[in-house]
């Protein structure tokens, strides 16, 4: 053990080499098992929701905080926009809702998210030349480096 100096507390490390580095590793962090479930799988990661505005995932609680904010930001962004460039204010999907769920079972989680990621989806803007899609804003930089196909141009088989 090493004491922990003029703090007066102790910590268990271990050093290793590897490679001719020093390597401190926590006793504690090395002697723990993996955690899992009673089923014996690992556990996952909670489910979250995507934003219909601007597809960020975030947490149930916080998703009805983000949506306002994110929204306003939104039409801030289409205001700076000349006329012919700006998009309608995108709409909230409809959730599909299972009966009896409330929207918070895993299958209705997943379809509520699939309905806000297709929203988001048609939100974006496609490339005139490629038909990739885009944020308006990434679109110019974008076209800057896609041209157009020009139909005569062909290579020899060889």
């Amino acid at each position: 053990p090493l004491s922990g100096g003029c703090f007066g507390w102790r910590s268990e490390l271990s050093l290793q080499s590897s490679r001719g580095k020093s390597v401190f590793k926590s006793a504690l962090m090395t002697s723990l098992p993996p955690v899992k479930s009673p089923d014996g799988t690992p556990p996952s990661r909670p489910k979250m929701l995507v934003c219909y505005i601007c597809g960020r995932e975030y947490g149930s609680k916080s998703l009805s905080i983000h949506e306002p904010q994110c929204m306003k930001k939104w039409e801030q962004e289409q205001s700076q926009l000349p006329k012919h460039l700006r998009r309608p204010r995108p709409k909230k999907p409809e959730f599909p809702q299972e009966a009896g769920s409330g929207g918070g079972s895993p299958g209705g989680v997943d379809a509520q998210n699939e309905a806000a990621w297709e929203s988001y989806k048609n939100n974006l803007v496609p490339c005139p030349n490629c038909t990739r899609t885009f944020l308006p804003d990434r679109l110019d930089i974008h076209l800057k480096s896609c041209k157009p196909k020009q139909e005569g141009l062909k290579l020899p088989k060889i």
